[in-house]
């Protein structure tokens, strides 16, 4: 399952930005991801004017670049590094 030696190293995040990782935690028939599999989050840069901290994708389970899986199926968003409590 992608993602499972860093399981112990995650922390929950409420921003997509912040997000290193995703869980999945529903998924919609097509879709191509596991639920409860946690995949790894890439940004491309290629729209930087419309977005900004870049467009959010996952390598779903046939190792394509999946964009529509953050819109469509019910995720949990995690960082690596513990978030600064401020």
């Amino acid at each position: 399952m992608p993602g499972e030696k860093i399981h112990g190293e995650l922390y929950p995040v409420l921003l997509m930005d912040e997000a290193d990782y995703v869980r999945i935690r529903t998924t919609v028939p097509g879709c191509r991801v596991t639920a409860g599999a946690v995949y790894k989050l890439y940004r491309n840069y290629n729209h930087p004017q419309l977005f900004v901290q870049g467009e959010v994708y996952v390598l779903d389970d046939d190792f394509r670049e999946n964009y529509a899986v953050l819109l469509v199926c019910g995720a949990t968003f995690y960082r690596l590094q513990q978030p600064s409590i401020s």
